[in-house]
């Protein structure tokens, strides 16, 4: 097995947390290379995603107002901000998301109830110094609110811009919250569902940051193969409205809150999490990408 997770470097540039998390050992030269490494990950985006362009999607204040007629809902960039902007934007809220300034895969970003902020300018103060932005909170489609109530359970798309110049939806899959946290992201506990791209169902089982797989929620014991999601077509449709809008940016990993009314654009990311897509998909996708090229 040393052998093998040498040559696994060697050959595919596989760590050996990646040989355990995907499960190289038990695998053949062709399955090995399906999977998309770190460090390929690295030269991939370096490739498909310039430098230049990925500011847009790494300050969230510059991406709400870039892509606002998507994000549909109220949101505040706190250093922008007065102390009474932050007040108004507060006033009439029970609460309110903050999500810090340096937010990478979900950690970090919380919720405050008013009634737990005691002096309105010492939060402004505190707002202001971490960069924050303020966020009104979703309201999630019901029907995705069983799976886990205290998160905002999100799709995640990815899109690739093809050699045509027009971006197509390569991947899709639920991520869904465990417990009381108010993220799904698997980096802090939330579990990931593959989705089929033609009818909006889950088609496999879930899957966590411990490599468990799951059938039924562990919270709510929701089904979630055969799950289906709520308006399907127009997440779809808005994504690859939105991608239009970044051509340059050939790769990006979308995040898209499901409500009653229709979908809202959450985040893009031009360095999607690997790990994520191909766990979630229960193989690798090196092999998609390169057909892109």
């Amino acid at each position: 097995m040393v052998l093998d997770m040498i040559l696994s470097f060697l050959r595919y540039r596989a760590v050996p947390d990646e040989y355990k998390i995907y499960r190289f050992y038990e695998k053949n030269t062709f399955a090995k290379n399906r999977f998309l490494t770190g460090r390929r990950m690295s030269s991939f985006t370096k490739l498909v995603n310039p430098e230049e362009f990925r500011p847009l999607f790494d300050n969230k204040n510059e991406f709400n107002r870039y892509f606002s007629d998507f994000i549909g809902r109220k949101w505040l960039y706190a250093p922008d901000a007065t102390d009474q902007q932050i007040e108004d934007f507060l006033s009439g809220q029970k609460q309110v998301i903050i999500k810090p300034h340096n937010l990478n895969r979900g950690v970090g970003i919380h919720k405050i109830s008013l009634s737990d902020v005691t002096d309105v300018k010492v939060f402004c103060e505190s707002a202001r110094k971490d960069c924050s932005m303020l966020e009104e909170v979703i309201e999630q489609h019901p029907v995705i609110s069983v799976i886990n109530p205290s998160s905002v359970n999100t799709l995640r798309f990815n899109t690739m811009v093809d050699k045509a110049g027009v971006p197509q939806i390569m991947l899709a899959h639920l991520r869904m919250g465990r417990g009381q946290g108010v993220v799904d992201n698997m980096a802090c506990g939330g579990i990931v569902a593959q989705i089929d791209l033609d009818t909006g169902i889950l088609y496999t089982p879930a899957i966590g940051k411990d490599l468990r797989t799951y059938i039924k929620h562990p919270n709510s014991e929701v089904v979630l193969p055969g799950f289906q999601v709520p308006h399907w077509r127009a997440a779809k449709e808005m994504v690859l409205h939105a991608a239009t809008r970044s051509l340059q940016t050939r790769w990006i990993a979308w995040d898209v809150a499901v409500t009653e009314k229709g979908p809202l654009l959450i985040e893009g990311n031009t360095r999607p999490c690997e790990q994520v897509m191909q766990l979630a998909a229960h193989t690798g996708c090196y092999h998609l990408l390169r057909s892109y090229l």
